[in-house]
């Protein structure tokens, strides 16, 4: 055995320990690279200008999962957008200048006003089948009642007024937690999630969860395909008839002629990145993303493939990393069935 593979061992167990965490009890992670408040009566024309979905009729107490365009109508960033009565939030995916971004959409209104809020406040998400226990104790309510995409605001634990939405990324039960930093709640809910057999979860087991469900990945995979190519239809309103950022060019964005899917391939086979794949002699697309090995039976991947090989069912030939041939299926989403679709909160 090399000193490179006793290096990776250490690290496939810890992997899947925290990919247990996620599928079986609660994980922990920071859900954003940025975090934005909007307050002011003419937020909502903000939120227009540069939401990808339409924001005019959303109802306060509410969250959801947006897109926001560059102006060439490619994917800039995904976010979660929670709405109350006085104010929105928006968690950014992947940029940590979104706040940028939103200060110039409000600079010509009088009553909107943008801050970058990531100085004082802290955002945790927490993830699994036991979630729910925790954000138990941050509600004076039935835990259920809190729906899926609601939210509320709450007192934490260290003081202050936080908010708790009903949102997640990997089909278990999820809720994000934004409270003032001096409360410390990203360590509570951490110490939280231990209590109940969980723990913090690096960013690759994440990926991995979340792909498993189809979850929006930003950058990731998306650079460089168009929201079509991506499979990001549903995170844009389509039919609005006022502008927002990258609007006019989405409405060139030709029809796809390729296309994501899931590929699964025996354990310490998958292809890399790059990698071309055939369907018998034909070459047909290539490899996309390898997501971590999580200490299941099969790794996961996923293909850019021309069209209509973008299907589950098939059977595609690629090269593995040893240089052998290796086969893949294409699966579809969800990959795993999560045990949070089979029990209750509150149970």
């Amino acid at each position: 055995m090399t000193q490179t593979d006793q290096a990776e061992q250490p690290d496939q167990a810890a992997r899947a320990r925290q990919y247990a965490h996620l599928r079986r009890t609660v994980g922990v992670y920071p859900p954003a690279a940025g975090l934005i408040t909007l307050t002011g009566l003419e937020r909502g024309l903000v939120l227009g200008r540069i939401l990808a979905r339409e924001s005019e009729y959303v109802e306060p107490n509410t969250a959801r999962d947006s897109l926001v365009l560059d102006e060439d109508g490619g994917v800039w960033d995904a976010v979660v957008h929670i709405e109350l009565d006085d104010a929105a939030w928006l968690l950014s995916q992947s940029r940590a200048d979104l706040a940028d971004l939103v200060r110039a959409a409000a600079d010509d209104l009088d009553e909107a006003t943008a801050d970058d809020a990531g100085a004082e406040y802290d955002a945790v998400a927490f993830e699994g089948p036991k979630a729910w226990r925790i954000a138990a104790q941050l509600v004076d309510f039935e835990v259920s009642s809190l729906v899926l995409h609601g939210a509320t605001v709450v007192d934490p634990p260290g003081g202050g007024a936080g908010v708790l939405a009903r949102i997640g990324s990997t089909g278990e039960f999820g809720y994000v937690l934004i409270a003032p930093r001096s409360a410390g709640c990203a360590a509570w809910v951490l110490e939280q999630a231990e209590a109940l057999g969980g723990g913090a979860v690096e960013a690759a087991v994440l990926a991995r969860a979340r792909a498993e469900a189809r979850h929006p990945q930003i950058p990731g995979y998306a650079r460089g395909l168009t929201v079509r190519e991506a499979g990001l239809e549903w995170l844009i309103s389509w039919n609005r008839e006022d502008e927002f950022r990258g609007a006019a060019a989405l409405a060139a964005v030709p029809d796809p002629e390729r296309g994501l899917i899931h590929l699964t391939a025996p354990a310490g086979t998958a292809p890399a990145v790059g990698t071309a794949l055939h369907a018998g002699r034909v070459a047909v697309g290539e490899v996309r993303e390898v997501f971590a090995a999580v200490g299941t039976a099969d790794e996961l991947a996923l293909g850019l493939l021309a069209k209509p090989f973008d299907v589950p069912g098939l059977t595609l030939r690629g090269t593995g990393p040893d240089g052998a041939a290796v086969e893949l299926r294409t699966v579809s989403a969800p990959v795993v069935v999560p045990l949070s679709w089979s029990e209750r909160i509150g149970g």
